[in-house]
């Protein structure tokens, strides 16, 4: 077929192909032509220009555009939805040209046949030239992905920390960062638009979801989701990517804590805990926003007019496209059994005010049903025109019409890229829970044993959304990078010594009790001969709904081996790589030193051998509460007056090499705004960053007002002795609570806490 001939194209060819249509239809605007379309011309604006073209289109043309379709399905069998093999042809012409779908998505494992960044992209070029030979007037697709840590799907490309340790660096400017080279690698395999960051909220470490969220708290979680979208969309979206805010709303606190089920909450809880981390994504200027899959006391959102329209449209402000999650518009017949056929489903969900319908398979099944009922009335061409308008804005706006194939020489440029980034990333997650004074360990002259089954493993170290959905499963497509061994061998001199024992066996051995025995009797004898122990433990990666968990407990045979190795009497320095608090109570309270890697990214080797030989003073502080049981879940430091707060380690605990005295705290009120002033000294004998946290409680406060809420922070960097006086500000409007009245700020007396230091502040 032709497709080949095309796939076989140099991509400057393609480039001239499409160069020579808009080129074209620009010389006979030139010639004084008078059916020249006017969406052709760049220098209308995006809403101009769709105006023009939605005149244009068909019924059938528009609900194409609100389809979106997972690249799986157009490869290879067409009986098998998850058939990673050569692009089809039948099947692009199915969904692309029968179908004229608008938009593609790459799903967790979307990948093309051979895993590469030049193959990425030679994939997207080839899925977009078919659509715009096939496409009446030549709209390109909009390419979607989930790079929620870096171009996560791609093998060759740096994988950062995710978002649950990015949260305890408390770093807005390394956030904006992190997410810039995202795009930038993203928008060079010929992808436009990534479904991040998430803007949900951590409330439970039952939920299988738990890493991706920034934070338990409302205002530090919005600050990162801010600087991310920020990062993401850059000055000019041409050059960048369209970002998305999700998974709106109420999605990480479901009440059984398991993934996509209702979440019972209060009006103060949607709006003071759950609401203002959108707020701060749709400030940001995020062009669009994920529904959340679950539903907010019994009603499922995809079909809540109330929340998408109301809150999201009406209260936020928000005008730009909706886009579903997975499958969710049928899922309300199928799952939440909320409607009775697909047709009612897809009725609820566009009139609620979903713009794109994350198919992701069935494209036939979803444009004959939405057209059906726009036919028959039940869906009115407004609202059509209304979420078409919206796309077809964001295309103009990313350049796709301009430029809507990518280099794959540029593709190949981003593996190995933003190695140092990630690097220092990994180092300021890193979050200090216990030390004896047995770290930092002496990279001249130490005697290391590092174990446990996350040594020396880089699936364990990426998590789940690395490479495929539940992780780097896939045999043959291992990310590169850095374990914990590596990184700990690298960073020793010359005499000293680095010992490596699995401590707990793998593969087939695995179920063998034989074999854990002999693994592990194997670590303690190795340990008895080492000055200390490094031990590596944590979870296997996994995404959503498999990871949800009823325990949240160390596995058994990791708990017995750090128990084993502490009964040795040497040193035992536990890191836990984990994608959520673990109840590791006994073998904390054993361990001389314990720090949380979180999942730290292809360089997290690096950053962990950092923080424990002292390169680098750990200055990660816990963005979201660790319980001591899961009894307690869930467990969160802005819990409501009254209600019990005594967990493992609290929000915001976070040890250092050094030691930060504050003196001096002071408050005064200018106008809108508090402003709270404290000295900080770095006492000890090393440099350190330092985040100061500020959090405000009220005596006396109604039911409304939690026991306690952050309010401001500052990360410092500090050398020995310094000192800095520190001037913290936030508006009064922080302070406001919802009830029955509406939001508003209690008058009264506040008191504000920064450590040990206190001070007050009347607000009237």
């Amino acid at each position: 077929m032709r497709l080949r001939r095309v796939a076989c194209l140099s991509f400057a060819v393609l480039v001239l192909v499409v160069a020579a249509v808009i080129g074209g239809a620009g010389g006979a605007r030139e010639a004084g032509a008078q059916d020249a379309p006017a969406y052709l011309d760049p220098s209308l604006t995006p809403e101009q220009r769709a105006d023009d073209l939605l005149a244009r289109m068909s019924l059938e043309e528009k609900v194409g555009q609100m389809t979106q379709i997972n690249a799986t399905r157009l490869q290879g069998d067409p009986n098998n939805d998850w058939d990673r093999a050569e692009l089809n042809p039948d099947i692009l012409d199915l969904v692309l040209n029968q179908n004229q779908a608008g938009s593609i998505l790459s799903g967790g494992g979307a990948s093309p046949a051979v895993n590469s960044p030049r193959a990425w992209t030679e994939m997207t070029n080839e899925i977009q030239q078919f659509a715009l030979d096939h496409q009446r007037h030549r709209i390109p697709i909009i390419y979607g992905i989930d790079a929620v840590h870096g171009h996560n799907n791609v093998l060759g490309a740096t994988m950062f920390p995710h978002q649950f340790g990015l949260g305890a660096t408390y770093d807005t400017r390394l956030a904006q960062e992190l997410a810039s080279a995202t795009a930038s690698d993203v928008r060079a395999t010929g992808i436009h638009w990534d479904f991040a960051p998430v803007a949900d909220l951590w409330r439970d470490l039952r939920w299988g979801r738990s890493y991706e969220p920034f934070s338990e708290d409302p205002f530090a979680a919005g600050e990162l989701v801010a600087a991310s979208v920020r990062g993401l969309q850059g000055q000019n979206l041409r050059d960048n990517v369209a970002a998305t805010v999700k998974h709106f709303i109420g999605y990480s606190a479901p009440d059984s804590g398991r993934d996509r089920e209702n979440a019972t909450l209060t009006e103060r809880e949607l709006r003071d805990e759950h609401l203002p981390s959108f707020i701060r994504g749709v400030d940001a200027g995020a062009e669009t926003v994920m529904i959340n899959s679950g539903a907010v006391n019994g009603v499922p959102v995809h079909a809540s007019a109330d929340l998408i329209t109301g809150v999201l449209r009406n209260e936020l402000g928000f005008d730009g496209l909706v886009v579903s999650d997975w499958e969710d518009i049928i899922k309300l017949q199928t799952v939440h059994r909320f409607v009775n056929s697909y047709e009612d489903a897809i009725v609820v969900a566009i009139n609620a005010g979903i713009d794109m319908s994350m198919v992701p398979l069935d494209a036939t099944g979803f444009t004959t049903r939405l057209i059906k009922v726009v036919k028959n009335g039940r869906v009115s061409m407004d609202r059509i025109d209304e979420a078409v308008h919206r796309i077809l804005v964001l295309k103009f706006r990313l350049g796709l019409f301009e430029q809507p194939l990518a280099d794959p020489d540029r593709a190949e440029d981003i593996e190995g890229a933003h190695v140092g980034l990630a690097r220092e990333a990994a180092a300021e997650t890193m979050t200090l829970l216990e030390n004896d004074g047995t770290l930092p360990l002496d990279s001249r002259r130490a005697d290391v044993l590092v174990t446990g089954p996350s040594a020396d493993n880089m699936a364990n170290q990426l998590g789940g959304w690395s490479i495929g959905w539940q992780g780097a499963t896939v045999p043959g497509e291992l990310p590169e990078g850095v374990t914990v061994r590596e990184g700990i061998e690298n960073a020793v001199g010359r005499d000293a010594r680095v010992r490596y024992a699995p401590g707990v066996p793998t593969g087939d051995a695995a179920d063998d009790p034989p074999a854990q025995e002999e693994a592990r009797a194997a670590a303690v004898r190795r340990a008895r001969n080492a000055d200390a122990v490094v031990a590596v433990v944590g979870e296997p990666p996994y995404a959503e709904t498999p990871g949800d968990t009823t325990t949240a407990a160390l596995p058994a045979l990791q708990a017995e081996l750090l128990d084993a190795l502490e009964a040795t009497g040497k040193p035992v320095v536990i890191v836990v790589i984990a994608g959520r608090p673990l109840i590791m109570n006994q073998q904390l309270d054993g361990a001389a030193a314990a720090l949380m890697a979180y999942l730290p990214g292809t360089q997290g080797g690096r950053g962990v051998a950092d923080a424990l030989f002292g390169r680098v003073n750990p200055s990660g502080r816990l963005s979201v509460t660790w319980p001591k049981s899961i009894d307690q879940a869930p467990l969160n430091y802005d819990r409501l007056q009254g209600e019990p707060y005594d967990p493992r380690y609290a929000f915001g605990h976070g040890l250092s090499y050094t030691r930060f005295d504050y003196s001096g705290l002071d408050s005064t009120t200018r106008g809108d705004d508090v402003r709270v002033s404290l000295s900080v000294r770095n006492r000890g004998r090393r440099a350190g960053a330092h985040t100061v946290l500020l959090f405000a409680s009220k005596r006396g406060a109604s039911e409304a007002f939690p026991a306690s809420r952050l309010v401001a922070y500052r990360k410092l960097r500090l050398q020995p002795g310094d000192r800095r006086t520190v001037t913290l500000s936030f508006p009064v409007d922080r302070l406001a609570v919802t009830s029955d009245g509406g939001k508003a700020v209690e008058p009264g007396r506040y008191e504000l806490t920064a450590g040990q230091r206190s001070t007050t502040v009347t607000i009237r």
